[in-house]
């Protein structure tokens, strides 16, 4: 992997298995940013920090954090050359994550998850902007997006990944073992590594405490650490800075 300074997290000696991609608010090739911060990607974060603890050589590139526009991120993804692209889906970013994904190389294979990917799955995997699509991962992705780096044919027996069958022109699906389906939606939180710093451009929070507001998406499950592994983790790290949200 050539050595890419805007890449996060990755080991530029060997070939990167995955880029995590977060789009920027707008194309800064257009309108510059006029300010110098952004919250971090910690979900993004979370799963890379989870892939490269299984042995896979992962980067983040914050498109946002850096001010880039659509064909710069595009650029250092195409540059980087990974095996897969993974994208964040938002609703107030998906039309520059599309227009992303149209310009990456054809050999590049792309996964996407995130709440627009799991409000509007059909029409994502319709959009010919997302040819690349190998895999639409709705809910916690960590475990099964490890899954995919070590063999894409595995998506067949996730549960709650989805793919566009071009032979048949329909929506495809994984089927998962009844007896794992519910560890691989919804992992131990407690079981998972603490993100990996090294992920993250910008890096305002040490912890949070968190709860959905009231009036917030019925749909909405937050994850939360227990107080006690939490704690234990504070202890081992240098004097707070500042609070905010970890997942």
């Amino acid at each position: 992997m050539p050595q890419l300074p805007l890449i996060n997290g990755a080991d530029a000696r060997r070939t990167l298995d995955a880029l995590f991609v977060n789009a920027p608010l707008r194309d800064y090739t257009l309108r510059p940013r006029t300010n110098d911060y952004t919250l971090p990607v910690l979900g993004m974060a979370y799963i890379a920090t989870y892939a490269k603890q299984a042995g896979f050589n992962v980067g983040l590139l914050d498109a946002e954090a850096h001010g880039l526009g659509v064909a710069e991120a595009a650029q250092v993804c195409n540059a980087a050359a990974p095996r897969w692209a993974a994208m964040n889906l938002l609703a107030p970013t998906y039309e520059m994550s599309a227009r992303i994904a149209a310009k990456l190389d054809p050999h590049i294979a792309l996964m996407v998850g995130g709440h627009h990917a799991k409000a509007m799955p059909d029409r994502i995997l319709a959009d010919p902007r997302m040819a690349n699509l190998q895999a639409l991962v709705l809910g916690e992705g960590e475990l099964r997006v490890a899954a995919l780096l070590e063999d894409e044919q595995r998506r067949r027996e996730l549960p709650g990944v989805l793919w566009h069958d071009r032979l048949l022109g329909t929506r495809a699906a994984g089927v998962g073992d009844p007896q794992t389906s519910a560890t691989l939606l919804g992992p131990d939180i407690n079981a998972l590594p603490y993100v990996d710093r090294a992920f993250l451009p910008q890096d305002p929070y040490r912890s949070c405490w968190c709860r959905t507001p009231p009036g917030g998406t019925p749909q909405a499950r937050l994850c939360l650490r227990v107080p006690v592994a939490a704690l234990a983790r504070d202890l081992l790290l240098p004097a707070p800075r500042m609070r905010g949200c970890e997942r």
